[in-house]
């Protein structure tokens, strides 16, 4: 039977490093089965990164983007008022039937207080799902500090279910793992990459970069989390002939950390402070010998996967996720989260051969969208049986 259709409200007020790209995954499986509206922030329509990856939704008559808040970081009880608000209009004449909120961590923690009021009296009463980027999918069970973030969220979870303001919540897995989950559903973040490492010398000639250094890249929102003077000791450390490439949009305190640099240093510091488009940024990931990540927050990463789909070795640390899936896949090696330890994973990675120790599945932006909107080729709302 088909199904009616009906309309999809995403909340994605932050519009930073590859936001709109998982935006315009699950907008491109939701815009077959009813219109679209993005709610993000009045910034947000005006940042470059909305017409590359999104669009070829705006060119349509589909989808559209609006910006409502004045913050990257609106407070839960504002997500919460202005999803109803759309909900009780609806999108260009058709019932709202889904609400997704994209990066759901923060708001989960009083959705289940501020929600229900907002949601309350709705003639038609939307699914809710919530995408958590920073929910620990497997843990061991020493972890406590794992289980310290797990155990909260999953009960949150299931407070806002049973007050009927929360209907599927979905979370990154590594890309090693296709378990389904129970509470948190697992989703795969995809890796795709349009350069390969193999073209490196070209994408090095086409980028200015030096064809005769080790190339260590951080690459996509380059921001202090990403710790980019502990990985120019990791390279002081590791005795390679090594620059650092710094490339994508700098967030504040990385250009004073550059100007604040000895001349010696600073030579090994090849920056470029602008927004990357897709295609770029992966010349950029496959122009590198190594991509270290010394993030601390427990998730996969996105530039991690262009990385791996670009046959480029991965140095990891501060997340069992990353740990985890370098290990299973052969694709890198993890480490302690010292320049020492950093260092010499990067010596390693640079000097040794690396063999693909398990095939990833490539997840695709559809199988992605499906998976966090719980719908299938129809459009019709499931859930899968964990696993």
């Amino acid at each position: 039977m088909a199904q009616d259709r009906t309309a999809t409200v995403i909340v994605e007020p932050d519009y930073a490093g590859h936001h709109y790209q998982a935006v315009a995954a699950v907008a491109g499986v939701a815009v077959h089965h009813g219109p679209v509206v993005m709610l993000t922030t009045h910034e947000g329509v005006e940042n470059p990164s909305l017409r590359v990856y999104l669009g070829h939704l705006l060119d349509s008559d589909s989808f559209e983007a609006v910006g409502v808040f004045d913050d990257r970081r609106p407070p839960t009880a504002d997500l919460a008022r202005l999803s109803a608000d759309w909900c009780r209009t609806g999108v260009q004449g058709v019932p709202v039937g889904r609400v997704v909120l994209m990066d759901g961590d923060q708001p989960l923690k009083r959705w289940w207080a501020v929600a229900p009021r907002q949601l309350r009296g709705l003639t038609r009463r939307p699914r809710v799902i919530f995408m958590l980027t920073r929910y620990p999918a497997r843990l061991r069970l020493t972890d406590l500090t794992g289980w310290r973030l797990r155990g909260p969220k999953a009960t949150l979870a299931v407070v806002a279910m049973l007050r009927r303001s929360l209907h599927r919540v979905v979370g990154f897995s590594g890309r090693e793992d296709d378990a389904r989950g129970w509470i948190v559903r697992r989703v795969r973040d995809p890796h795709y990459s349009s350069a390969h490492a193999r073209d490196a010398a070209l994408y090095r000639e086409q980028l200015g970069l030096p064809q005769d250094k080790v190339v260590v890249g951080i690459f996509g929102a380059v921001g202090p989390r990403k710790n980019a003077p502990l990985i120019l000791e990791a390279i002081d450390a590791s005795g390679l002939d090594a620059v650092l490439v710094l490339a994508g949009g700098f967030e504040p305190g990385v250009q004073e950390w550059l100007d604040s640099l000895e001349p010696r240093d600073r030579e090994r510091v090849v920056a470029r402070d602008e927004f990357l488009d897709n295609d770029t940024l992966d010349r950029f990931v496959a122009s590198a010998d190594v991509v270290p990540l010394a993030l601390t927050n427990n998730g996969p990463s996105g530039i991690m996967g262009k990385a791996q789909a670009a046959g480029v070795p991965v140095v990891t640390t501060g997340s069992v996720v990353r740990a985890r899936e370098v290990e299973a896949t052969g694709t890198g090696v993890a480490c302690e989260f010292t320049a020492q330890s950093i260092g010499a994973a990067i010596r390693t990675v640079v000097e040794g051969d690396f063999t693909v120790t398990q095939e990833l599945d490539e997840v695709t932006p559809e199988e992605f969208g499906r998976t966090v909107l719980g719908v299938d080729e129809q459009g019709r709302p499931y859930e899968r049986i964990a696993r």
